[in-house]
């Protein structure tokens, strides 16, 4: 049947659900259509509708929600439940209330097909029908036709969900490996480059869709590819300058779901951080911890970013004899013994992001 295809069709591609309750509205004589989901466990949801109109749409948020009387009666349905609401709206005490007089009632809404697809705990989808004007209620046939495709309709929530958490971890990964002072390659089975960071691509010439030529960067991610292991390579970059890498790889789980998918499925993540770029040591946060006084501070941080001690007292308009004391204050606060020690603590305290500039 060409309407459970264009069902899944739309489950792998959201952009299609608009078209899709169209042809859905038509299946089911409606005007109107709506379907829905959250998945909290995911942190995933979408929505999308046919033939509402968006002021409608938009009063009902702001105003009729909260008079909604209808959505107490959806909330009781469980799984795979389908409902109409012709009944319920002949109801006197239902058309006395705001919600059918100013919200229903206006827009000649006869009747609501209502199913939900999903009720789990943390994610719940439901879809609904409806038809206005001198349209007849929905009937025994529309429940019939409603049960035929609800479990693909289901089907296709799930695959919606799980397409849309997987690309919300991907861009956090991406963002993750951007303030980690690093980018992101993604590799297939076969070394083809299925993703990576377009500043990336630019540094070490690298294109979506090839495989890894014979390049510094190629060999360094082949080896911690090979034996899990970081390694470096070094290479030069599009302006000349020297560019030192840092390649280390992990593999991805294989999903036989993956396999659905059109393109080349990632098997490897490799992380590559540039070693020479600077970071952001967080002064302030080391400071308090190690309750330095804001002249130590300064010394603190004046001695670690020119590695230089002799000259401490000059650059912060102080006598010499004064910022070895302060230093070596700085040295028992902070338990390291020395310069070298104290760098080292210096640079734990690096901050996510590379440095300004």
């Amino acid at each position: 049947m060409v309407l459970i295809g264009e069902i899944y069709d739309a489950g792998f591609d959201p952009a299609r659900f608009p078209a899709l309750l169209e042809r859905l509205t038509g299946h089911f004589d409606a005007s109107s259509a709506f379907i829905g989901w959250v998945d909290e466990e995911r942190d995933a949801g979408f929505q999308a509708q046919f033939g509402n109109d968006p002021a409608w749409m938009a009063s009902y948020a702001e105003t009729y929600h909260q008079h909604d009387v209808l959505l107490p009666h959806l909330l009781k349905l469980g799984e795979g439940d389908i409902a109409t609401a012709h009944d319920l709206l002949q109801q006197p005490d239902i058309r006395a209330g705001v919600f059918y007089r100013e919200y229903l009632a206006p827009q000649a809404i006869v009747d609501n097909l209502a199913a939900v697809l999903v009720r789990r705990p943390g994610i719940s989808a439901h879809i609904s029908f409806l038809r206005r004007g001198d349209a007849p209620p929905f009937g025994p046939e529309d429940i019939a036709r409603m049960r035929d495709i609800l479990p693909h309709l289901t089907r296709a929530v799930f695959v919606q969900s799980r397409l849309i958490r997987d690309s919300g971890l991907a861009q956090g990964y991406r963002q993750a490996s951007s303030v980690l002072s690093g980018s992101l390659l993604q590799l297939s089975d076969d070394h083809q480059v299925v993703e990576l960071d377009t500043d990336l691509g630019r540094l070490v010439g690298l294109r979506v869709g090839e495989g890894l030529r014979r390049t510094p960067i190629a060999d360094a991610v082949r080896a911690t590819i090979a034996d899990g292991l970081p390694h470096a390579a070094e290479l030069t970059d599009p302006a000349g300058e020297p560019l030192r890498l840092l390649c280390e790889a992990r593999p991805v789980p294989r999903d036989r779901f993956a396999d659905l998918v059109s393109g080349s499925a990632t098997a490897f993540i490799v992380h590559v951080t540039l070693i020479d770029q600077p970071r952001r040591i967080a002064w302030p946060a080391m400071a308090a911890l190690y309750r330095l006084t804001p002249t130590e501070a300064r010394v603190l941080q004046d001695a670690v970013e020119h590695s230089d001690l002799t000259e401490i007292g000059d650059r912060l308009g102080m006598a010499r004899a004064t910022a070895r004391a302060h230093l070596h204050r700085i040295y028992a606060k902070t338990d390291t013994g020395g310069f070298a020690g104290l760098t080292g603590l210096a640079h734990r305290f690096a901050m996510a992001g590379p440095a300004d500039g």
